[in-house]
């Protein structure tokens, strides 16, 4: 009797645990594609400089010194030249356990940058954090509408 209770409560702690613990599965890295420079890494002097959670372009007209790049993950650091490159960032608050799908497109009949970040949630992360989503692409010209979209996906 003993036995078969200590079985049955065994099998219930099992079960509860099973249903009420959902597991969560987000990518291990996140992905670019598009128009976005890869093997770049993006090093911002201070954080938060989109806290205001509005997606930015910088183009080197503000914040011109706060900005290194790596394209040797990290290695070896350089100033930005935004001559060249143009940063895009594009800020969400997501919970503690995320990957990031980033994508960069040109349209150049309309003259139209899009960047879309489609972040994969645990649901059952409850911290949240808060993330900028910089990403390196090559100078966008200033007659160019730089369009942000964000879509969080819970797991």
């Amino acid at each position: 009797m003993k036995r078969t209770l200590l079985l049955g409560a065994l099998v219930s702690a099992f079960l509860i645990g099973s249903v009420s613990c959902k597991k969560c599965t987000v990518a291990e890295e996140d992905t670019i594609s598009g128009e976005i420079v890869t093997n770049s890494v993006i090093y911002a002097s201070s954080g938060y400089l989109t806290e205001s959670v509005s997606p930015d372009v910088f183009n080197g007209q503000q914040y011109p010194d706060r900005f290194e790049i790596s394209f040797d993950e990290g290695l070896s650091r350089i100033a930005l030249d935004f001559n060249s490159y143009t940063v895009l960032a594009n800020p969400m608050r997501v919970n503690c356990k995320a990957s990031f799908e980033k994508s960069v497109t040109r349209d150049d009949v309309n003259n139209i940058i899009r960047y879309k970040v489609i972040a994969t949630t645990c649901e059952s992360c409850k911290e949240v954090r808060f993330v900028e989503n910089y990403v390196l692409v090559p100078k966008i010209p200033s007659n160019y509408t730089v369009l942000f979209e964000q879509e969080i996906i819970p797991s």
